[in-house]
């Protein structure tokens, strides 16, 4: 009975009100985690709650990785953005005009087609990353997670990448973001538990941190995530801070206190 409680109790969290964006992004991953658990799995929990029941505490690692492939910019082709008139292009207005929010991980595998959605910080009227010159070679940080059970078994293990391209300038001026992927590299979960992944730029964090001559990109992807069991739940975010010179900084981390280092973070 107080299995049945729990699920039901988990169930009722998926009810909400507001739709912001980040309240959907949350809303879409509990309620992805929230699915039927099978007989099997509640018979189980109840033999071991043990060994079903999450720790809070998660071991994370953060490193910057070489970056072998680059993306062909030429096949990057979003909609220009609106407001200006389509041959008028303002380089100190920066917008994300490609993937705002995106599935990474559905019960615990890869999500169709993620290795096609990125977000973007160009110039307001710009189509393409391959109106723009001078990009560098893409950067990348590997992030890794463990999450241990009671035992202190590692029952969930997720690795992801954050890749992004900088420095592109438009007819010489500015340094702007393209090509700004958070892509699953390893999920190893064990039966009976899930986990869930999306990422997510909010528009407001798309912002011109330069000057109105020479404007610089910035701006911020939070990665959300779900990891449950029928006995737990254990919901994080992660922002980075990815900037068009090629600075980048986790700002927020839900495994671990972290004081934000300003030093080199442009502000206008």
């Amino acid at each position: 009975m107080k299995t049945l409680a729990i699920i039901a109790a988990m169930a009722i969290t998926q009810i909400g009100f507001c739709e912001t964006p980040s309240d959907i992004v949350d809303k879409t991953l509990k309620s992805i985690s929230a699915s039927k658990a099978s007989s099997d799995v509640v018979k189980a929990s109840e033999q071991d709650p043990k060994f079903y029941t999450l720790k809070e505490n998660v071991r994370v690692s953060i490193q910057e990785v070489p970056e072998v492939s680059a993306p062909d910019l030429s096949m990057i082709t979003v909609s220009p953005s609106k407001g200006l008139g389509d041959a008028l292009v303002a380089i100190e207005k920066i917008v994300n005009i490609a993937e705002k929010v995106w599935n990474m991980v559905v019960s615990n595998k890869p999500s169709v087609n993620v290795d096609s959605k990125y977000a973007v910080a160009l110039p307001m009227g710009v189509s393409s990353p391959s109106q723009l010159s001078n990009w560098s070679k893409p950067k990348s940080y590997l992030l890794s997670f463990y999450f241990e059970n009671l035992y202190g078994m590692d029952v969930i293990n997720v690795s992801y990448k954050v890749t992004y391209v900088y420095g592109g300038n438009y007819n010489g001026k500015g340094k702007y973001l393209a090509a700004v992927w958070a892509i699953p590299v390893s999920i190893d979960v064990m039966w009976g538990f899930s986990f869930n992944m999306q990422a997510y730029v909010p528009d407001a964090t798309v912002v011109n941190v330069g000057t109105t001559q020479n404007p610089i990109a910035a701006l911020q992807l939070k990665v959300s995530w779900s990891a449950s069991s029928v006995l737990k739940q254990i919901d994080g975010t992660g922002v980075y801070y990815i900037q068009g010179d090629g600075y980048f900084e986790e700002l927020a981390s839900p495994f671990r206190a972290k004081k934000t280092n300003l030093d080199n973070i442009k502000l206008n």
